[in-house]
């Protein structure tokens, strides 16, 4: 008896488990090119120099930037936390994009809430846009690209699989084997369909790397508080926690009261809460300025 497609079952069986590691295999080093070519890619455009809210994204992404906002204006006293570590408004609307639009959803939320609500901002799209423009983040389209060609060659191995697996139900082989097979190039496909389909974090450049050491290491010299070093803007809570996070935030209390639980969804109702100063949290006590508190079967 003639064997389908000039091929034994037993052998389509080896060659099908051949060519999805040889998908897996191809996908992985594809992405990984794009990535490093990506990174070495170096088309910076002039311009003016980093925000603090630019520096955040390359250091932390969007949630790092939020966080360097949200500091900001805490320490301006625009912000303020409660004892139930909710942060209101108030003070007058900032100006600055960013910080306007965490204070327009800061209504007695906590600092996780915050960051979901104001991360698909326009504010926070137009940030990121600006970063990708100089050549400061790795382009989307580079790693939108590898995805899909990790998806078109993920679909060509499911295909090769059902039209074999149909072949051979119609010619009554055993297939046993190859509906197994063809399951797992099933869920590599459609694996490889929900990466395709999300973006993920944005990875600073070459360029955008150099700009993020260089401002780390003058923050770190003798350089006094809102002073200009390497064009980067470095006083203030707000570059603390920008370069380094709410650990680096100079109010121990505000900033175990700004820090997310490692396992929060965000949250934060509207709850009333009393508030307090950086140095009590009693109850009923106000924030001042910036105050807060703490089978058988072959191949067919």
């Amino acid at each position: 008896m003639d064997d389908p497609w000039g091929i034994s079952g037993p052998d389509f069986v080896v060659l099908y488990i051949a060519l999805l590691g040889a998908a897996l295999l191809v996908r992985l080093i594809v992405s990984a090119v794009v990535a490093s070519r990506a990174l070495r890619a170096d088309p910076v455009q002039p311009g003016p120099p980093p925000t603090v809210y630019q520096l955040a994204f390359l250091a932390g992404g969007p949630d790092r930037a939020v966080d360097a906002a949200i500091a900001a204006l805490v320490e301006r006293g625009q912000l303020r936390v409660n004892s139930y570590k909710q942060v209101s408004q108030a003070g007058t609307r900032p100006i600055e994009p960013l910080e306007r639009a965490v204070a327009d959803v800061a209504q007695l939320k906590t600092t996780a809430t915050i960051r979901a609500q104001v991360r698909g901002s326009a504010a926070m799209r137009a940030l990121e846009e600006g970063l990708e423009q100089r050549g400061l983040l790795v382009p989307a389209a580079a790693k939108r690209q590898a995805r899909t060609f990790g998806l078109v060659l993920q679909l060509a191995v499911l295909v090769l699989g059902v039209a074999r697996l149909v072949n051979g139900i119609s010619l009554g082989r055993p297939v046993g084997i190859l509906v197994f097979l063809v399951l797992i190039a099933a869920v590599l496909t459609f694996v490889a369909a929900v990466r395709r389909s999300k973006t993920g974090a944005r990875q600073p450049s070459a360029a955008g790397q150099r700009l993020l050491g260089q401002a780390r290491s003058a923050s770190s010299g003798p350089v006094p508080a809102g002073m200009l070093a390497g064009g980067v803007l470095l006083g203030g809570a707000a570059a603390a926690v920008a370069l380094g996070g709410w650990s680096m935030y100079p109010d121990e209390e505000i900033s175990a009261a700004l820090t997310p639980p490692m396992t929060s969804f965000g949250g934060g109702g509207s709850s009333g809460g009393s508030s307090c100063s950086s140095s009590s949290c009693s109850s009923g006590s106000s924030c001042g300025g910036g105050g807060g508190c703490g089978g058988g079967g072959c191949g067919g």
